[in-house]
């Protein structure tokens, strides 16, 4: 998310303008606390016991199920659950909790969504051995662990307000939101948005510690913040505490990615006409932090993967945030209603899924004029510029808003700014409009669409969504997959359509999507396509054409059909201005590797 402000910490924070959501940051003008509270603190929270949720769906009676569900603050047991088809669902009336599955063919799983906040996260309740019963216990921090240290930064910034920020020291945990920050009578307050949690407690400006009570959406915990000194302050608020790779073994050896049985043929790189040798210096270089906070690397060379390597502290069970590389998922389910014919064609009118909405704000003619096509190449024409702080549709502005929960609407109401078709310009409100678009036309929930017709043909079991505040999916970022999950997607356009020889896509829309529309004029003068950026690299006396899906931080697919290499990068460059490091990896290790 990007948030237009005049603070001196947040602007640095916000400085790079694919940012999307979840940075720290608060809205309201809070209270003036004593100077003695301004620094930066750091504490262990109990993330077990505030946010880690055990579902229990027990079969009482044939055909008759109940549910429980457990948090640090209790359990809540005989939760209904309602049988509608296939698809059984409940609700905790207690904990913020919601779950929808169905049973599989052999009854060994129920595979559903876990609705927490705004998170839909896809997960399998797996069936007790022995029993009726099936369970699972989740988190959405999506990383098993106790405790993380956390660091709060409390700054009174250039508007003479104090704002508190917080920062995990661990890069695989989400970024945080702080707001509400309040000094009255002897206590301290401030909330953190992403996770939902609320830090309270006595403060003593004279005091190096502060002692507070974390209250979280299914239980309550303590935490001690002491005051860090000066010298052990880090450099940046995002840098990590954890290194990239420790130990004797931390170098590359050539072997083959394990076989997981999850459809991907795996082989060594050199197998498939990769240079070892090139691969090992990248992951020399990772180590060495020369290719800074890069978080995976893997590669797919002729439909096998053949480069799998994980470095600070992720491994190929954690999810990781795609930023506005989700925007490129987005993409795949309009072709994939297009081809269902859930939507006509490409051509079809923006406004004519949106009969609810009975007049729109700054109305122009030249909206009935948006097509689909206009969104998925954003060249709408609406004001909807992420690299502009005055954009009236920038994806800060309808994030950080609270007076119109349909985002959708929102994004709708910006004025035009150019005829549709005329221009391509970045903007996050373009597949926030196709998501609205998907939710209007689908008789069921978008996520099980993709579930049904991408993600459970391509064996992809654990990711997760977003929603925006009124329940519809966010097409423009905020999803979490598995970098492994990441590349099949990115297999599926080079193979035309198809995942091991089953056709999931018409190749008429992988074609159509990986086609050139024109430069971004806001972004690097990129061409763009289908939510897909496009690059040129030079590689010695050769040029390699590749499509992308981008986002913040550095989170890139890369498809490469002359090379016949798809590739996946994952990293934590948010906030040091090497967001396009992956670029510098392809055009030095891994287009060399895969030419010769």
């Amino acid at each position: 998310m990007q948030k237009r402000n005049t603070h001196s910490l947040l602007g640095a924070i916000l400085a790079l303008a694919l940012i999307p959501a979840a940075v720290t940051a608060q809205s309201d003008p809070p209270p003036e606390c004593p100077e003695g509270l301004l620094g930066v603190w750091r504490g262990d929270l109990d993330t077990d016991a505030l946010l880690s949720v055990r579902i229990v769906v027990a079969e009482a009676s044939p055909g008759r199920y109940v549910a429980s569900v457990e948090g640090a603050s209790g359990t809540e047991e005989g939760v209904p659950v309602s049988i509608g088809g296939e698809r059984m669902r409940f609700q905790s009336t207690v904990l913020p909790v919601a779950f929808e599955g169905e049973r599989s063919d052999a009854g060994g799983a129920i595979e559903g969504f876990v609705y927490y906040g705004s998170a839909v996260a896809h997960t399998r309740l797996l069936r007790v051995a022995g029993t009726s019963s099936w369970e699972t216990t989740w988190s959405i921090l999506g990383v098993p662990a106790e405790s993380f240290p956390l660091d709060l930064y409390v700054v009174r910034e250039d508007d003479g307000n104090t704002y508190g920020y917080f920062f995990f020291r661990d890069q695989r945990l989400p970024s945080l939101y702080g707001h509400g920050l309040s000094c009255r009578d002897g206590t301290f307050g401030v909330g953190e948005k992403n996770l939902g949690l609320w830090f309270e407690g006595p403060f003593d400006a004279a005091s190096d510690v502060m002692d507070l009570s974390v209250s979280g959406l299914v239980g309550t915990a303590s935490i001690a913040f002491r005051r860090l000194p000066e010298d052990s302050v880090p450099e940046s608020p995002s840098d990590t505490d954890v290194s990239p790779r420790t130990g004797a073994d931390a170098g590359y050896r050539e072997h083959a990615p394990p076989d997981l049985g999850d459809g991907w043929e795996t082989a060594n790189p050199s197998s498939e006409g990769m240079d070892v040798g090139l691969i090992r210096d990248l992951v020399e270089a990772i180590i060495a932090q020369e290719m800074t906070l890069t978080h995976s690397v893997l590669v797919a060379r002729r439909g096998k993967l053949v480069v799998e390597e994980y470095f600070y502290g992720f491994d190929r069970n954690t999810l990781h945030d795609m930023r506005s590389a989700s925007k490129t998922v987005t993409s795949a389910l309009i072709g994939l209603a297009i081809d269902r014919r859930e939507i006509s064609n490409a051509e079809a009118a923006a406004l004519s899924f949106f009969p609810t909405y009975r007049q729109y704000a700054n109305w122009d003619e030249r909206k009935a004029r948006i097509t689909v096509h206009d969104l998925l190449t954003m060249s709408s024409g609406l004001d909807a510029n992420d690299s502009d702080p005055e954009s009236v549709a920038a994806e800060w502005r309808y994030q950080d808003q609270t007076a119109q929960p349909d985002w959708t609407k929102f994004a709708l109401d910006a004025p035009m700014i150019a005829d549709p078709g005329s221009q391509i310009v970045y903007g996050g409100a373009n597949p926030l409009i196709l998501g609205g678009i998907l939710q209007a036309v689908l008789e069921e929930p978008v996520e099980w669409f993709a579930h049904r017709y991408l993600f459970g043909p391509l064996g992809v079991h654990e990711y997760r969504f977003f929603h925006d505040p009124s329940g519809v999916l966010y097409g423009g970022g905020g999803m979490y997959m598995r970098p492994r999950d990441m590349a099949k997607f990115g297999q599926l356009y080079l193979d035309g359509g198809t995942w091991n020889d089953e056709r999931l896509m018409s190749e008429g829309w992988v074609r159509q999507s990986l086609r050139k529309y024109g430069p971004i004029v806001n972004r690097w003068e990129n061409e763009y396509g289908y939510l897909w950026w496009h690059s040129t690299t030079r590689v010695g006396d050769r040029t390699v054409e590749s499509s992308e899906a981008r986002g913040a931080g550095g989170q890139y697919i890369y498809v490469v059909p002359e090379l016949e290499i798809v590739v996946v990068i994952t990293s934590g460059n948010y906030r040091n201005g090497r967001y396009r490091q992956p670029e510098e990896i392809m055009e030095r290790f891994i287009l060399p590797a895969a030419i010769q």
